[in-house]
């Protein structure tokens, strides 16, 4: 049960740093959605959309953060041996 609550804290973290920077690099117009749709090239080459994704990686690295202060809350109320 560790091993995953530890996987997800990891998880969170990264996808939190890959949707609040993915944005705003060079690669992101050149996805296969972005060339085969126009209007979602379109949509999503707007600022606000792109601030939009930012924001739900901030919210992701802030779970991720959350995630951490409880699990050692949790540890630190188990009794030791």
């Amino acid at each position: 049960m560790r091993l995953l609550r530890f996987l997800y804290i990891v998880l969170c973290f990264l996808m939190g740093l890959m949707l609040l920077f993915a944005p705003w690099l060079l690669p992101w117009p050149e996805n296969y959605f972005f060339l085969r749709y126009p209007w979602v090239q379109a949509a999503a080459s707007n600022y606000y959309v792109r601030g939009a994704v930012s924001g739900i990686g901030l919210a992701d690295i802030a779970l991720g953060v959350w995630e951490t202060g409880r699990r050692s809350r949790n540890a630190s109320s188990v009794p030791g041996p």
